[in-house]
């Protein structure tokens, strides 16, 4: 997915501007990009995070996460987001700069650090791979919300 952060993300926020429009749910552009730092920031802080998800549940969901299945337009965010959105701001421009810069310490925190780990609440603990992929589908979820890419 290297190319993907590195390439096809910026390409994209080239795109999307303070008006653009979702296609659904309740974000605008500016919450969006909000919300993408939020998870980036929250994948590499060492953040006790609580898997909200049965254990029995746990394969399944990963099963998912490692396929090539979309996430589901409007589904529901962690609870804790809320703890790490809105705090750097609504200008629309401030806040690509700072996903973006978010995006590359991931990147390369991710592709060089074999021991990286991290918990979701609906995913449990995911190695870098599983993070990284995570954030491949969760990046390309929002950016379809907004029409910079194809569904």
């Amino acid at each position: 997915h290297h190319k993907f952060f590195t390439t096809e993300v910026p390409q994209c926020l080239n795109q999307l501007h303070a008006q653009t429009p979702n296609l659904w749910g309740t974000m605008n552009a500016a919450q969006m990009l909000d919300h993408l730092l939020a998870g980036t920031l929250l994948m590499l802080s060492e953040a006790d995070v609580e898997v909200t998800i049965p254990e029995e549940k746990l394969a399944r969901y990963k099963t998912f996460l490692m396929s090539d299945q979309n996430f589901m337009e409007s589904a529901p965010k962690p609870a804790l987001y809320n703890d790490y959105e809105g705090k750097h701001g609504g200008d629309i421009n401030q806040l690509k700069t700072a996903f973006l810069e978010a995006l590359v310490q991931f990147d390369k925190h991710t592709s060089t650090d074999e021991k990286f780990s991290c918990t979701h609440p609906s995913f449990g603990n995911l190695n870098a791979e599983e993070t990284r992929q995570l954030q491949y589908k969760h990046i390309r979820h929002h950016f379809q919300q907004f029409g910079l890419m194809p569904r």
